[in-house]
């Protein structure tokens, strides 16, 4: 079975010969470049291609938008730091809601969809012609809504601005999803003209490690109808579309749900997060969740052995009756720490796992439940 067709089959429900694997989302130049099997000099003369190399030499079947490190000292692939936002205030966001437009055909008015179609033929087009048959799975941000206005006016602010001016928090999302909205029907349209693996990663974070970042009511009110405007398009082409989630999910696993995101990423479980307690939520599309996991960044990855990152995706394939629904991929962009050797052992072992579509009895617990890889943290 080719990787397109074992994506595909896994993506619908249908019967795969292993777990697929997918890739893009390992940080550290150094690490990249042992996986590629060449030295840092030659990696750094050719980031890109280097790692689409390192990809190819795990066998994943695809890849999202791939993220890499340019440079030998590079630690992160994006942050925001609240000292450059100092002196903004809340009612910045205030002022900046009052400019936009109050109406759907004022702010249609420049969405240019000649250049979104063009703009998304290529990203396809250029991922068919550099990834060395890894398929391309899309992975769009803006079409998983538009919560993260602190890239733009800090936390502070932002998150003041939530509380205090909570109608102009709102029209910003608005008015940036209608656009966001549009790029979705050009792309549900896609799917079917370019073929392409009907999976979208998307979705951004809500969440830290104590729960949501706001109130879950202000989101149902403001924000998770934005989202599910954006996606509708998508769900209507029964597109599978699996939302990131970092931090303590749990509160709005049901409102994503509603949304249309019919799989999740990421999982910190180390929180008390038990994926036993949430697999059989029924999503939109499809009759079972997709799940996007296995390989832990703030635990076994990191810290632990080859031994232990297997045993995480043995019990991953555990708790999604033996693998149905399962991609082998990590909960977020790997760190320069995490030994190469693990991520090859983590990427060889779900390659030999069947998916069974068998549920098992007993519920074993997170083999690695027994350490504590985050500070102050009950074991």
């Amino acid at each position: 079975m080719d990787s397109k067709r074992r994506l595909t089959h896994q993506a619908l429900g249908r019967d795969v010969d292993h777990v697929p694997s997918i890739g893009g989302w390992i940080g550290g130049a150094g690490v990249l470049a042992s996986l590629a099997g060449i030295s840092l000099e030659a990696y750094l003369a050719d980031p890109y291609h280097s790692a689409i190399r390192a990809h190819k030499a795990l066998g994943v079947d695809a890849m999202v938008g791939l993220i890499y490190h340019q440079h030998a000292d590079q630690i992160r692939s994006g942050s925001v730091e609240e000292h450059r936002f100092v002196g903004i205030e809340p009612e910045a966001i205030l002022t900046y809601a009052a400019t936009l437009p109050d109406t759907e055909k004022e702010i249609l008015a420049s969405f240019d969809a000649v250049a979104v179609d063009a703009q998304l033929r290529q990203y396809f087009a250029d991922a068919r012609r550099d990834w060395l048959g890894m398929e391309p799975i899309a992975n769009f941000w803006d079409l998983g809504g538009h919560f993260p206005l602190y890239h733009q006016f800090g936390y502070v602010a932002f998150l003041s601005a939530c509380a205090l001016y909570p109608e102009a928090v709102g029209k910003i999302w608005w008015v940036r999803s209608l656009h966001s909205r549009e790029k979705a029907k050009i792309l549900a349209r896609l799917y079917q003209e370019l073929d392409l693996v009907p999976l979208l990663f998307c979705g951004e974070d809500l969440c830290n490690n104590q729960g949501p970042m706001v109130s879950p009511d202000f989101l149902r009110q403001h924000y998770f109808p934005t989202v599910k405007m954006i996606l509708s398009p998508l769900v209507e082409q029964q597109v599978r579309i699996v939302c990131h989630c970092d931090g303590d999910v749990r509160l709005l696993m049901d409102d994503m749900l509603a949304c249309g995101f019919s799989g999740l990423q990421g999982f910190q479980f180390e929180l008390g997060i038990d994926p036993y307690q949430f697999r059989d939520k029924r999503p939109t599309v499809g009759e079972k969740l997709l799940f996007f996991t296995g390989l832990s960044v703030t635990c076994e990855l990191p810290f632990g052995t080859p031994h232990d990152v297997r045993a995480g995706i043995d019990w991953c394939h555990h708790w999604t009756d033996g693998g149905r629904g399962l991609f082998v991929f990590p909960s977020n962009v790997t760190g320069v720490e995490v030994p190469p050797e693990n991520i090859r052992a983590g990427y060889a072992h779900g390659q030999t796992l069947p998916v069974t579509g068998q549920r098992a009895s007993n519920q074993p617990p997170w083999p690695w439940g027994h350490r504590s890889a985050t500070a102050g943290l009950e074991e």
